[in-house]
């Protein structure tokens, strides 16, 4: 099902205290993440087995994980909930971010702006209290926080969503939390507080400088940042000498009124800042910029002045659920890498809305440039999916050289046929999506697929060898049985039908007749609503049971692509079926992302294994929703794999025909073409170049995808 959004301010759910949700979300965090609770001690065994010197930092440390609003990518930002999560599912140490702001009768809440039109119920409740003011230059239209009293907000309104890719389903569950109630949810975990806009209140006779002064004994606060240097300089002599204070910059072409600069000219005098401040926040454009179509441009020097001005950075705008530069290739992680050490310097720090994906960044990937070693050994093998499909146009040679540079196991080839016979590499054609059979090829075309495919393999010198193991898949059995009687060397692979559940006895012992190993699609291993995961089918687990080998298709990177259970982390995905069903193969659009998990440092440390590295317990989010009424619909079960779902029926003798002017005979073209060897489908079924034995000659196995789909050209 596709994602749904709220109207704009919208609530829903029932509503509940804060405690409950506290509660709820403190033992969710613990179920999703398989019920571990423990605790690492130290800063650098609870990031990895790596040393502190290992990263680029102003101090050498590891970069410091900032959530904002708690893990406001999962839960509303800034609600009891999101700051239990956070605190549970990231790094030690990771820091609870508050935006702070003030009611009318100066209590001190944390919320994700001062217009709350977009965060919380406050439209339904009030809907006659809308206002417009000028907030740093800007008019701004909708509900204000220093318009109401305390007890307006805390007794009646609640907390929503603010972003629209995300779930919905916990809109109006959270009340507003005050700034000290913070310290009582995140126990030790460090506290940063925000003051974004201390001018506007001080026009509303609300002194934010006095507020912080009130909470410094209620309140552990060990960060403070605003994008007011004026601010920071009159707090600077009230606040404990070991709370850090750090400057906020906003667009270059803004300007900070508390000093009439704008933040370009003041990113270009980092030695006065630092006569107010220990570290700077800046957005991640500040450091790495990018075009507007989408693509990263050299990095800039901001990370090496300001640590040469004696300042720490750190970075801001990492979410999971928004369109990253394509150089990363929509994986969240690969960005942050970027900045702690793949880019050849290190921030002091990230604010994150997933602080989940930073933590798996810094504890567990950075630096792996160093050292190409597989920490996860053996399975499950990275299997390209028409190449490296997610970064290049399918079944071409750019995308199968980048598979293979991406460091995938297994190169796979979608063998289509043309009408004289040859045989090339290529995912689909619009016009075959009805005669995609083995069968039919045979009958209307005069074609056996099965021979043609044996003689192209045998022509591209895949018969005589041994270091070079070839797979054979197809939904089609009655192609895999052909092939088995023939006594094929090659290993036969059968594809699943989509939405099987479960296998009963006699499908596995007809699949095990002719094939070695399955594929499974990754929509029927779990029960799915609305992108929550309901329940796990027994699918893996029967196939395994039966000494099947289990392949699943088809891994992306995008964030639509998964579950909400998995936080909009691949890596998240990779580790749960890595770690849960011992997977013989993971076939991916992205095989870059799948090697890297095979590389990372964390997985086998057994029992210190930090916990974000843990896989989440499935189906535990649609649980912890039902605590409050908000649980996607239930689904019906999916159907089980049965002998006739299995079975079909022998191939037919290949017709007689004619061949056209030019064209050769089958098993000629097919030897002329490269077999299946990767080639450019745009290639019309000339021969293959070097740069195409190349590309195949570099990896270790091939996957024939017997799709049998007649091209008609």
């Amino acid at each position: 099902m596709g994602r749904s959004r709220r109207h704009e301010g919208g609530g829903g759910g029932e509503r509940r205290g804060a405690g409950a949700g506290g509660v709820a979300a403190a033992a969710f965090a613990a179920l999703l993440l398989g019920c571990v609770v423990m605790a690492l001690v130290g800063g650098a065994a609870a990031q990895g087995p790596r040393l502190p010197s290992d990263y680029k930092t102003l101090s050498g440390a590891a970069p410091l994980v900032v959530a904002r609003g708690g893990f406001s990518g999962a839960f509303p930002d800034s609600s009891e909930g999101a700051y239990s999560f956070g605190a549970s599912a990231s790094a030690p140490g990771t820091a609870m971010w508050c935006d702070v702001q003030l009611t009318k009768d100066g209590v001190g809440l944390c919320l994700r702006d001062v217009n709350m039109k977009n965060c919380t119920t406050v439209d339904q409740t009030y809907p006659g209290r809308k206002r417009t003011y000028v907030i740093d230059g800007v008019h701004k239209t909708g509900w204000f926080v220093p318009d109401f009293t305390s007890a307006e907000l805390l007794q009646s309104v609640y907390l929503t969503q603010a972003i629209w890719s995300r779930t919905e389903r916990m809109d109006g569950i959270y009340p507003i939390v005050t700034v000290p109630d913070v310290q009582s949810i995140v126990n030790t975990s460090p506290i940063w507080l925000n003051v974004q806009h201390p001018i506007f209140y001080k026009q509303r006779d609300l002194d934010m400088s006095s507020y912080i002064h009130s909470i410094r004994k209620l309140v552990r606060m060990d960060y403070i940042s605003s994008p007011e240097i004026g601010f920071l300089r009159n707090i600077s002599a009230r606040v404990r000498r070991r709370t850090k204070l750090v400057f906020s910059f906003l667009d270059k072409k803004l300007l900070d009124h508390s000093v009439n600069q704008t933040y370009g000219s003041l990113a270009r005098n980092l030695t006065f800042v630092r006569s107010v401040a220990s570290g700077i926040l800046v957005p991640k454009d500040y450091i790495w910029p990018v075009t507007a179509d989408n693509y990263l441009l050299p990095s800039t020097s901001i990370v090496t002045e300001a640590h040469e001005a004696g300042l720490e950075i750190y970075a801001s705008g990492f979410v999971n659920d928004k369109a990253v530069p394509f150089n990363y290739s929509y994986d969240p992680l690969a960005e942050y890498l970027n900045f702690v050490g793949d880019g050849g310097f290190s921030v002091d720090g990230v604010l994150s809305d997933y602080p989940i994906t930073a933590s798996e960044a810094i504890g567990c990937f950075a630096n792996l440039n160093s050292s190409k070693t597989d920490h996860v050994t053996g399975k499950p093998l990275v299997i390209s999916h028409n190449g490296a499909s997610g970064d290049c146009p399918d079944c071409t040679d750019l995308a199968y050289h980048s598979a293979v540079d991406d460091g995938a196991d297994v190169i796979d080839c979608p063998v289509q046929v043309t009408s004289d016979g040859v045989l090339m590499c290529m995912s689909s054609i619009n016009l075959l999506d009805t005669t995609n059979n083995a069968a039919f090829i045979a009958k209307s075309l005069g074609i056996d697929m099965v021979d043609s495919v044996t003689a192209a393999l045998s022509a591209a010198g895949f018969s005589n060898q041994t270091t070079k193991e070839v797979l054979i898949r197809s939904t089609d059995s009655a192609v895999l049985v052909k092939l088995k009687q023939q006594k094929t060397r090659c290993k036969l692979v059968y594809t699943l039908p989509l939405g099987i559940g479960d296998a009963s006895k006699p499908s596995l012992k007809d699949i095990k007749a002719f094939a070695e190993a399955v594929v499974v699609d990754r929509t029927s291993v779990f029960a799915l609503s609305y992108d929550f995961i309901m329940g796990q089918n027994r699918i893996v687990r029967d196939l395994q049971a039966a000494g099947l080998a289990v392949y699943a298709q088809v891994f992306r990177n995008e964030y639509v692509a998964h579950p909400f259970d998995f936080l909009g982390d691949p890596t998240v995905e990779i580790n749960y079926y890595v770690q849960t069903f011992n997977l013989s193969g993971m076939i991916t659009d992205f095989p870059k992302t799948v090697r890297r998990y095979k590389e990372n440092t964390c997985t086998a440390l057994g029992k210190d294994m930090p916990k974000y590295m843990r896989p989440v317990e499935a189906g535990s989010l649609a649980d912890f929703l039902r605590s409050f009424q908000t649980q996607p619909p239930s689904v019906a079960p999916m159907p089980a794999l049965n002998s006739s779902s299995v079975e079909e029926p022998p191939l037919p003798t290949a017709a007689p025909r004619n061949v056209p002017p030019g064209g050769g005979a089958p098993a000629d073209a097919a030897g002329t073409a490269g077999g299946a060897a990767p080639s450019d489908a745009s290639s019309g079924g000339a021969p293959p170049s070097d740069a195409r034995h190349t590309a195949t000659g570099s990896s270790g196995m091939l996957l024939v995808v017997l799709v049998s789909a007649a091209l008609l050209i």
